[in-house]
């Protein structure tokens, strides 16, 4: 298993985040996305003395969301040693502790991947109404698109494990639309999916950089691709 991390900016985070995966013996791909403060020098360092393999990609310019888990995906794929990819954001608003719940579930369900739920008492209002209309929209996309009825509580949480055959030949569009983007996909697939709940902490360090715009932009993207499907 192999985690992959988007970063943009996430000096006052990115070390939690490798910390607590070390503990769990968890290997991991930082795909630092044009940062402009000290995450590249010190995942560089932390990495040299780290009982985990590591590995840094850096993009010059920040490319989007979309694109960074792209590389990451394609990179632990090309490593051909990892079963299982975990996808967990870098400001530590998820728990890696929370790995082997998510995983447990996806064993105990002979499922094919996992996509954590947020708990919404601890979402603010205003992502608590975004995140449950953008999951009935791609539940009701995955329907016309894969012909199957899935329905997903929390299709825009990132925090997810997903079996590394299920992700070849994946798209991952642009930007945020890359969680429905890849929900659709892994229906189209036939993938079995589970769920399970996860903790969450909306700290001060912890920048969101999702607005009114962009989960436009998301349902754009998702409509366009498929009707060109």
């Amino acid at each position: 298993m192999i985690a992959v991390i988007p970063v943009f900016n996430e000096e006052k985070n990115i070390l939690k985040v490798l910390k607590d995966l070390e503990d769990l013996n968890i290997d991991a791909i930082v795909v630092d996305d044009g940062s402009e403060d000290n995450t590249t020098k010190l995942v560089e360092n932390f990495s040299k003395n780290s009982k985990i393999n590591i590995y840094l990609i850096r993009n010059e310019k920040n490319e989007g969301k979309a694109k960074a888990i792209e590389k990451g995906t394609k990179f632990a794929l090309s490593l051909n040693k990892y079963q299982y990819v975990v996808y967990i954001d870098g400001d530590y608003q998820h728990k890696p502790k929370d790995i082997p719940k998510l995983f447990k579930k996806l064993k105990e369900k002979n499922a094919d991947a996992v996509f954590g739920i947020r708990n919404y008492k601890h979402i603010p209002i205003h992502r608590r109404l975004s995140n449950f209309l953008a999951s009935i929209l791609t539940s009701l996309a995955v329907l016309i698109y894969s012909k199957r009825f899935y329905f997903f509580k929390d299709v825009q949480c990132g925090f997810r494990i997903i079996k590394s055959e299920f992700l070849k030949d994946i798209k991952f569009g642009e930007g945020y639309a890359v969680e429905h983007f890849i929900a659709l996909q892994l229906a189209k697939k036939g993938a079995k999916i589970v769920e399970e709940y996860i903790s969450v902490e909306y700290h001060r360090d912890a920048i969101s950089y999702i607005t009114p715009r962009k989960i436009l932009e998301v349902a754009k993207h998702v409509v366009k691709f498929i009707l060109l499907e």
